[in-house]
């Protein structure tokens, strides 16, 4: 039985894999997160529960090859930002102690974290489907407005903010963190579209879930969608595949417009809608072990129309 190693199984995007993982059975499960075992519902679902320190924490990495080496861990499935970044960086050390990381490899993870590298890279490789970026003060003096703000490093939307003129923007950031760990950038409107995508580098397959978010959350994670398929997403999708050269499992966020497609980001990781890709027909989960493994990847056809939306529900926890 192979031992499995999911951090930050209080998120919905962990709580996914960790279900998948239980279906496909013959995995015994280590869950782990920042918060006490009572206070996470995903908990119940693991065989044995560790409280980890933040991943941010310079000794995270000795922390993480510590536990896998004494625990025996075969498989480490990562979904917080900042922690896939870091893992990806130290990959052959934990292949050193047989412990195999569920993360996109690090060329692709370190291109899309830091937005305002990403940016570059779109405005010289895909400029039309580029939202135009401000990256000093002057710049954004003479912007159509409204413009919106995100850090650099940023997730579930923390920092996010529209802004309305000159001087919120003055009263929110500083000229000098502007284009270093503050993305200003145009205001655009569409509707939210997510595409769950996942490239075996070594076979050269590909596959992708498009999700219409049909209701969202204020942490901008899709509670309801719809599956749909566009063939001009589809290629998009496929060029970034190809020339970020992915392998593993990511999500990228597009606003659909009345200009087209726009992209807001590349998350290089695991998505919230984790459960919706794999419900479609798209095993994620599974095809990301495939992947390390060295194995040929086993997709399904996405179920198109199909609608999915989650809940929240309630646990005892003692």
């Amino acid at each position: 039985m192979k031992t499995v190693l999911v951090t930050a199984i209080g998120t919905v995007t962990s709580t996914s894999i960790i279900r998948e993982l239980r279906k496909a059975g013959g995995f015994y499960i280590i869950g782990a997160d920042i918060n006490n075992q009572n206070e996470i519902a995903t908990s119940l679902d693991v065989d044995e529960y560790y409280k980890f320190p933040y991943s941010t924490n310079d000794s995270y990495i000795p922390y993480a090859l510590d536990f896998c080496n004494n625990h025996c861990v075969d498989y480490y499935y990562a979904v917080i930002d900042n922690e896939v970044v870091n893992l990806a960086r130290n990959r052959e050390r934990f292949e050193a102690i047989g412990t195999k990381l569920c993360v996109v490899n690090v060329e692709f993870a370190e291109v899309c974290h830091f937005k305002d590298y990403f940016g570059h890279w779109i405005e010289k490789n895909l400029p039309d489907i580029a939202i135009r970026e401000y990256r000093s003060m002057d710049e954004a003096e003479d912007a159509d407005w409204p413009l919106f703000m995100k850090p650099v490093e940023g997730a579930a939307s923390a920092g996010c903010r529209r802004l309305d003129t000159l001087e919120e923007l003055k009263a929110y950031v500083n000229a000098e963190q502007i284009g270093k760990t503050i993305l200003v950038q145009d205001n655009v409107a569409g509707v939210n579209i997510t595409v769950d995508c996942i490239r075996n580098k070594k076979t050269g397959q590909k596959s992708q879930v498009q999700r219409r978010e049909l209701l969202r959350n204020s942490n901008g994670c899709g509670i309801a969608v719809q599956i749909f398929r566009d063939e001009k997403l589809a290629e998009i999708c496929d060029t970034l595949m190809e020339r970020l050269d992915l392998n593993g499992v990511v999500n990228i966020e597009f606003f659909d417009t009345e200009h087209g497609y726009k992209i807001i980001e590349i998350n290089p990781r695991f998505s919230a809608g984790t459960a919706f890709s794999c419900m479609a027909g798209v095993n994620t989960v599974l095809n990301a072990m495939r992947i390390v493994d060295g194995e040929p990847c086993e997709f399904g056809e996405p179920t198109i129309g199909a609608h999915f939306a989650e809940r929240y529900e309630a646990y005892r926890m003692d």
